[in-house]
């Protein structure tokens, strides 16, 4: 039986997390990472090994006191549905509560997988961090087709709403048709409405 292991990412697992993340992003299963971004982070990233080959990749980024993402979740296509996902979720998780994080979520064109982990689907302007520290550079930022999906570790140290956000008044990332749905028929009046750019209100940061 082959032997899987799940240890932290080194300096020299750059290039590999670069070609698997990147070749399923040409499939658009997943959003690409530049070098830049995978090396500043690399301390973020645990690695998974299946008899000493690499398997698969993903990180953890701490967004707040509070909460952090689970990003660049990536498995070799040849090894999927083996236990190679799970097992870097679980090392996540784990670094999470050693840190004393009671929230992960994580934006995914494959929500049936983080719902077995224990998402559960969420609405983008539920994580303003995420919103408005990364989202605001992406391609698809008024059109994202990523969905949002959270996991609470601690519930008794989880608030009901996170604190310290920020205070922009950007629009935020819109789901797509695809994604959405059709919507009932409006009038027009409605129809314009609904298409003015959402905001959100100006709240003064919690201690």
């Amino acid at each position: 039986m082959a032997e899987l292991v799940v240890r932290p990412a080194l300096v020299a697992d750059v290039k590999p997390i670069m070609t698997l993340v990147n070749e399923l992003a040409v499939q658009q299963v997943m959003l690409p990472r530049s070098p830049a971004s995978v090396i500043e982070n690399i301390r973020d990233f645990v690695i998974a090994e299946l008899d000493g080959q690499f398997a698969g990749c993903g990180a953890l980024a701490v967004t707040w006191t509070d909460i952090a993402e689970v990003r660049s979740l990536a498995v070799r296509p040849a090894l999927q549905k083996g236990g190679v996902g799970r097992a870097l979720v679980d090392a996540l998780v784990a670094d999470a509560k050693r840190l004393g994080i009671p929230r992960l979520f994580a934006f995914t064109y494959v929500p049936d997988f983080f719902a077995k982990m224990g998402f559960t689907v969420c609405q983008h302007e539920d994580l303003p961090h995420k919103v408005f520290n990364d989202c605001t550079h992406c391609p698809k930022f008024l059109a994202c087709d990523e969905i949002a999906m959270t996991r609470v570790l601690d519930a008794k140290a989880s608030p009901t709403r996170l604190f310290g956000k920020p205070q922009r008044a950007i629009p935020l990332p819109q789901r797509t048709p695809s994604f959405s749905g059709p919507e009932p028929a409006k009038s027009k009046a409605k129809a314009s409405e609904s298409q003015r750019p959402q905001t959100l209100r100006q709240e003064p940061q919690q201690p």
